[in-house]
This record gives C-alpha cells, sequence and structure tokens, in this order.
C-alpha cells in the first residue's frame, strides 16, 4: 500500500507521470469508494448545517460529473483508453488532498473563518493544478491546456452537484 500512497503522493507534487497507476477493477473500485467517503465526510465536518444526504448527492454527481467529462476530453483526441488511468489517478490525488485537508483543518478553524476561507482556496487551487498536471499527461498537450480543461471540468461539478440539491 505504501507504494501506491506514494505513487499518488508523486503525482500531487508534479513529480510522477499518472500512466504508472493500477487499473485493476477492485482498486479502481477502492479509490472511487475511499474518494467518495472522506469528500462527504470533509464537506460535513466544514459546517454543522449540513444535511448528510445532501452532501453525498452533491459529491456523487460531481465526481460523476467529472468522469463524465474526462472521459468526453479524453474521446475528443482518441485516447478513451486512458480513461481508467486517468481518473484513478484524479480521484486517488483528490482522496489524498481531501485527506491532508482534513488533517489541518482542525488548527485552522483556531485562527477564524478568514484562514479557514484562504485553506480552502488554497486546497482548490492545489487541486486544479494537480488534476490539469494529470490531464495534461493524458491528454498529450500543454501543461496550462490541462489546467484550463481541469478548472472548466471542476466548475462544471461543483455546477452539477448543486444543481443536484437544488442549492
Amino acid at each position: 500500500m505504501k507504494p501506491i500512497l506514494n505513487l499518488f503522493w508523486q503525482i500531487c507534487l508534479l513529480r510522477q507521470s499518472p500512466a504508472y497507476v493500477p487499473t485493476y477493477g477492485w482498486f479502481v473500485t477502492l479509490v472511487v469508494v475511499a474518494n467518495v467517503t472522506c469528500s462527504t465526510l470533509v464537506s460535513l465536518g466544514l459546517s454543522d448545517e449540513i444535511d448528510p444526504v445532501q452532501t453525498l448527492t452533491s459529491v456523487v454527481v460531481g465526481q460523476s460529473t467529472n468522469a463524465a467529462l474526462i472521459m468526453l476530453a479524453l474521446s475528443f483526441k482518441n485516447l478513451g483508453q486512458r480513461f481508467l488511468t486517468t481518473i484513478t489517478a484524479v480521484l486517488g490525488c483528490d482522496l489524498l488532498i481531501t485527506g491532508c485537508l482534513a488533517l489541518v483543518l482542525p488548527v485552522v478553524r483556531l485562527f477564524g473563518s478568514a484562514a479557514v476561507s484562504l485553506v480552502l482556496l488554497a486546497f482548490m487551487i492545489w487541486s486544479v493544478a494537480v488534476a490539469g498536471f494529470i490531464l495534461h499527461r493524458a491528454l498529450q498537450t500543454q501543461l496550462p491546456v490541462g489546467i484550463g480543461v481541469a478548472m472548466g471540468i471542476s466548475l462544471m461539478s461543483v455546477i452539477m452537484g448543486q444543481v443536484a440539491t437544488g442549492q
């Protein structure tokens, strides 16, 4: 397990190609379930006023939108065979980034809501940069294009998650 965590961590640091991410069915399923669970729990921890069902729905719809748009982008470049590797890398790295956020959030809360907002923004930027790096490699394009695609996908995923929950 340590080599897999190290692989995802190196991708999060933009040092390793996502091409080496395993795509075994059980592994992809594990990454998806862990990502949805962690994202839901961290989202619920951000506020006491959040409905767990709405949060779970938003996360699932957002991640499904993310997957569909990544598949669409790969299909446009006739690189659909890279989907499992790409989505596993994106969700695995997102899981690590969300886990890091969960670790620092209790300390950051001591400094007030402005600090929490700043940290959330920093983690969002890191997440988009990592997804952009992964997409740049998967789509065989320039890094700024990968980041632009990641920003668009991220925005659409958030919008679809909000639409699904009526927010």
